[in-house]
């Protein structure tokens, strides 16, 4: 990034609202469908088509206004939002507009280890457009399933400063709508979609350069890439005295370069005006109160008490509160291994580095959620408290999980059948300890010189030839005693 310049980047994101049903119809707000089969005279646009507007979409929508702090309107009103495309069958769009459901809202989030805020200029509630199919021979098909699907839009300010602050905001904003339950944000199905803004301005101005619209940007990884890429093309452009133009432009992602797409439109273009088949919407103090019952606990919530309760670093809170299932199932495994153990503390702490660590890397590897996990919670529970009982070192757990995956049987039995539990018979273990040493005269006689730190080496040995089930303790204690006679 170019220290003479600095980046404006304002932010268009559409999340489809989890609805039973569409914005304006009776139609069910489903996804896979045979295409075309879930449609009717309403979402096709027919003429003599009257919409009604959906109750649950404005309860999602006060749910998202009320945890950015947003001003929830009581009063908004839809208007028709012009413009010919093939995948909007009645030519038109009905958007909200210059009455919109709520407006001037904040997001915060962290960013190399700094707070920063996004403000939120307005939520729209829309309706959604078909979705168009590119076939190989340049056929474009219609799929009208997906018209009418409720969208809330969410329009920030022109507050971000650089690509990696716009994917930072991005994240947290998701994580909280997926934690809301209004919508799964999945990218892949269009459940998600982001347009991006982006201007240059000499560092130290405050006039607002050209900005460009940016679109086709399918992922968090993409909106960055093509940020950095705009950023870079407008201060080279502005350097060799060229005028920016304000258009709208195609992030290409195997060319990995932004191309044009079309002049950017204005307001005016679109001749918004007041949807005449739709009274303005009221909703009252009790409406908003109702919405808002039985709200979860919201991300930086639970990352702050995370911290209080569990006393855990600031780096695995992060990753255990990323996505409210995992943090569920982390807090249902402490407490159920707490039940199996005194050690209190030494539960919480292995459980968050088993979650962090074993369990995310083998749902990673796998492509499964935490709720498709096969073990649940007393599972890894009861493996886990073996561990704390010194039955087990930590070690022949990690092998213990693999078998379990493998086998399905539950970690108890799988330590019984194959004699697994941790050696702590001192005779033994002695015997073993004067063999490594025997075995290893230049490594002993570096420790008697004072390199204690071949110790670890030492201590390795023991436990391959004890296949990994010698108590660790009990060995360091051993060695330490016979290499001091």
């Amino acid at each position: 990034m170019s220290e003479e310049f600095e980046a404006v980047i304002g932010l268009e994101i559409h999340v489809q609202l989890n609805t039973r049903t569409k914005l304006f119809c009776s139609c069910p707000n489903t996804y896979g469908e045979e295409p075309n089969t879930v449609v009717c005279p309403v979402c096709l646009g027919l003429p003599g088509a009257l919409p009604v507007v959906n109750e649950e979409a404005f309860r999602l929508a006060v749910k998202v206004a009320h945890a950015f702090n947003a001003t929830i309107h009581q009063e908004s009103e839809f208007y028709r939002k012009n413009y010919f495309y093939p995948d909007l069958p009645k030519g038109y769009q009905i958007t909200q507009y210059t009455r919109s459901i709520a407006t001037d809202g904040v997001v915060e989030f962290d960013i190399d280890g700094k707070k920063r805020s996004v403000r939120i200029e307005r939520m729209n509630i829309e309706d959604e457009a078909a979705k168009s199919i590119h076939t190989e021979d340049g056929s474009v098909l219609l799929d009208f399933n997906r018209a009418g699907i409720p969208l809330l839009e969410i329009v920030t300010r022109p507050d971000m400063r650089s690509p990696k602050e716009a994917r930072a905001f991005l994240e947290r904003l998701k994580q909280t709508l997926k934690y809301l339950e209004i919508s799964n944000c999945d990218m892949e199905k269009g459940e998600l979609r982001v347009d991006s803004n982006i201007s240059v301005r000499p560092v130290g101005q405050e006039e607002l350069g050209t900005k460009v619209e940016l679109k086709n940007l399918n992922s968090f990884k993409a909106v960055e890439d093509a940020l950095t890429y705009e950023f870079e093309r407008q201060v080279k452009a502005i350097k060799n005295g060229e005028h920016i133009v304000q258009e709208t432009r195609l992030w290409d992602e195997g060319a990995r370069e932004t191309r044009t797409m079309r002049a950017k439109e204005e307001a005016h273009d679109y001749r918004y005006f007041p949807e005449p088949d739709l009274m303005p919407v009221s909703i009252d103090e009790e409406f908003i109160k109702d919405s808002l019952k039985n709200l979860p606990e919201l991300p930086w919530e639970k990352e702050l008490r995370f911290e209080r309760t569990y006393g855990l670093k600031k780096s695995q809170i992060l990753v255990l509160t990323h996505e409210k299932d995992v943090a569920d199932y982390f807090e249902t495994l402490v407490a159920k291994l707490k039940k199996l153990t005194s050690k209190a503390q030494d539960a919480v702490k292995l459980a968050a580095n088993w979650m962090t660590t074993e369990i995310l890397r083998n749902l990673h590897e796998s492509g499964v959620s935490i709720s498709e996990f096969k073990f649940k919670p007393k599972d890894i529970a009861e493996l886990l408290s073996l561990v704390l009982k010194e039955e087990i070192t930590l070690n022949i757990a990690k092998d213990v999980f693999r078998k379990m995956q493998e086998t399905g049987k539950g970690a108890t039995e799988i330590v019984e059948k194959e004699g697994l539990k941790q050696v702590k018979d001192t005779d033994f273990l002695e015997n073993v300890v004067k063999e490594v040493i025997e075995e290893n005269p230049e490594i002993v006689e570096k420790y008697k010189k004072g390199k204690t730190g071949v110790l670890g080496f030492l201590i390795g040995q023991v436990m391959k030839k004890t296949r990994g089930k010698a108590n660790a303790g009990i060995v360091k204690n051993l060695l330490e005693k016979k290499l001091s006679q």
